[in-house]
């Protein structure tokens, strides 16, 4: 048989683009929101030579798009159709059973109707019951009336059909299952061994038994994520020598083997791990320009080299946490308005138990997991959100539903009685309400910033808000690193005598608000007030903060000037970086000889030409589509 290389984005595009082979094969509609390539023809025709005249057996619809536990649908028995899975295996012999396959500790106690608290109370409930956990993710796993698995590396396919009753392991006393670590070893990974002559080849004689890898189950430390997956391997085997009853094999060959590697992208990877808010400014797209701008001006080969890194008008910190990412040990992040100096001040695990945050995120959603419509009380002064973002208040706004202003309201006042109780540090309370921000705007019913709310609620919006622990993955792991975070305006940041001018920061970095029209106190006000959590008084039909004092003075054309020429003054880093644009309130040139006159030398300006920020995308105003981004250097002698 011989081997093709082919390479691939990741596992999930090779399962889409072999469902979309499979109608082809059978001329029926693909459908899916994805937007992928096709397999080669090499490898459809190799399939459609294979399992062609059996697919074209049944009468197949593709419901890939409806994200259910089945990808087709044979509808020969009109009265009773059945359910079909599409499994693809790159490499290796895993398959993952479907629903609880991969998922929070919480979901699997519901789904499996359990109740366990931790992580470690979960690895000892399932080697105490390994039977039983086995047989409900077998359960799950051929959970369809037929399961196609291809498996390109040995150049083969298993269609696997389920009879009338679920798959069943007949435990006996022939067949015994081990584990690879006991409770005390236990870290992560723990492989389940199943013991007994499953080989076909073994001999009625043969008195010594064979260890076969059924499976193995995965706990993570970092994050509230629990996986099992099986060895396919392993269970057509079990299924041939009946140890699985109700299933049956038909193994079809491919006439090649396929080795699929992940596509690898050497370029410097500019999407983070944290999914950031729609924000005004965001340099999100543009972290490749900055970090590119920063090494050919400084010399440096990677941000390992910079000793220090101040991103004083940080927004969501996505820059900073580009520069900790990339190996700088010491950043500072500021920020004047309250939910961005909170969702930029926390980057790494110094000072945070992940476990703990896990099993608190895992308490928290759990508290409001059950919350209903009918739950709901009426308009309540105590529950902020509720009362004045939601249709609950007398002023019907609508910028989150009931049910999520409600869940926001107790999420909120939960992670302020931890703080206070002081069951927390700072870092996990920041940590907690970050997340709390983060799974707030997930849910927010509006076009894009927090200016307006939609006047009928958008199909995100109808969903349950959830703490999202997985987030937590993207932060950098490390007791060495120093991070420190302010809620200041510049100015009052420059003026801090512990942090003399900043001079213990090798490179300065400013991303100030760009144009006097785009107030962040406004278009993010909502956030504001669930992270200050202040009982603000409001205004207006939209709700904004009545008293509000973190106006930038840059968005002001009268006082931008005076504000920039005190900064340039202040600051007494080696370098300084100004990220700004052609549409802003200060003109380049300007901006340019003010660098100059106030002691930078070498003064630069490298520019991109850039997507302009659009608050809504429905928007047909005439303003340009495009600006240029600009980044200013400048560097000074350091006494």
């Amino acid at each position: 048989m011989k081997r093709v290389n082919v390479i691939c984005k990741n596992t999930e595009q090779l399962g889409i683009l072999v469902e979309r082979a499979m109608c082809d094969i059978v001329n029926i509609p693909f459908n899916t929101k994805r937007k992928y390539d096709a397999l080669s023809d090499e490898i459809t025709n190799d399939i459609n030579e294979t399992v062609g005249s059996m697919l074209k057996r049944m009468k197949l619809d593709h419901v890939g798009n409806l994200n259910k536990t089945y990808d087709f649908i044979d509808n020969n028995d009109v009265l009773k159709p059945k359910t079909v899975s599409v499994k693809t295996i790159m490499s290796g012999n895993k398959i993952c059973p479907q629903n609880i396959g991969q998922c929070s500790l919480n979901r699997l106690n519901t789904k499996l109707q359990l109740d366990i608290k931790t992580k470690p109370e979960m690895k000892g409930y399932f080697l105490d019951n390994k039977r039983d956990m086995l047989q409900k993710y077998l359960v799950n796993c051929f959970c369809c009336d037929m399961t196609i698995v291809y498996k390109f590396d040995k150049g083969c396919v298993y269609v696997i059909n389920k009879q009338q009753d679920e798959a069943n392991i007949r435990f006996d006393e022939t067949l015994c299952f081990s584990t690879s670590k006991t409770l005390s070893e236990w870290n992560e990974s723990n492989t389940i061994y199943v013991e007994n002559k499953l080989d076909t080849k073994a001999t009625k004689d043969t008195k010594d038994t064979k260890k076969y890898s059924l499976g193995e189950f995965q706990i993570h430390n970092n994050r509230d994520c629990i996986k099992f997956r099986f060895n396919i391997e392993t269970l057509v085997s079990m299924i041939n020598n009946n140890y699985v009853s109700n299933l049956c094999v038909n193994v079809y060959n491919l006439k090649t083997r396929y080795n699929f590697t992940v596509e690898k992208n050497n370029k410097m990877k500019s999407k983070l791990c944290f999914p950031s808010f729609n924000y005004i400014g965001s340099k999100m797209k543009l972290l490749d320009y900055i970090t590119e701008t920063i090494y050919d001006y400084t010399g440096k080969k990677s941000y390992s080299e910079i000793s220090g890194f101040a991103d004083i008008c940080s927004g969501t910190g996505v820059v900073a946490f580009n520069a900790l990412r990339g190996g700088c040990k010491s950043i500072l992040t500021n920020d004047i308005q309250h939910y961005a100096y909170t969702v930029s001040s926390v980057w790494g695990t110094k000072n945070i138990n992940i476990e703990k945050i896990s099993g608190l995120v895992a308490t928290l959603n759990l508290k409001v997991l059950d919350i209903k419509e009918s739950d709901l009380p009426t308009n309540d002064d105590k529950l902020f959100v509720y009362s004045n973002y939601t249709p609950a208040g007398d002023d019907k706004r609508m910028y989150l539903t009931k049910l999520n202003g409600y869940k926001t309201d107790i999420l909120r006042q939960s992670i302020e009685d931890l703080k206070i109780e002081r069951n927390i540090t700072d870092e996990e309370y920041r940590l907690l309400l970050k997340l709390l921000l983060y799974a707030v705007s997930n849910v927010s019913n509006i076009a894009s910033v927090y200016g307006a709310y939609l006047k009928a609620y958008k199909k995100s919006a109808l969903k349950d808000l959830v703490l999202n622990v997985d987030l937590v993955d993207s932060l950098v792991v490390g007791d060495d690193i120093k991070h420190v975070s302010y809620n200041l305006g510049i100015v009052d940041l420059l003026s801090d005598p512990n942090l003399n001018n900043l001079s213990g920061y090798e490179v300065v970095y400013l991303d100030p608000p760009y144009v006097a029209n785009r107030s962040y106190h406004d278009n993010y006000h909502v956030l504001e007030t669930i992270s200050r959590y202040d009982y603000p008084k409001l205004k207006g039909k939209t709700g904004l903060r009545e008293i509000v004092d973190t106006k930038s003075k840059f968005c002001s054309k009268r006082a931008a000037y005076g504000e920039f020429e005190s900064v340039l003054r202040s600051v007494k880093s080696k370098y300084i970086f100004i990220s700004y644009s052609s549409e802003s309130v200060i003109s380049k040139d300007d901006l340019i000889e003010m660098m100059k006159r106030t002691g930078w030398n070498n003064v630069k300006c490298y520019e991109k030409v850039y997507q302009r920020f659009k608050s809504n995308k429905n928007s047909n105003d005439k303003q340009p589509k495009q600006v240029k981004e600009y980044i200013f250097c400048g560097a000074q002698m350091i006494n």
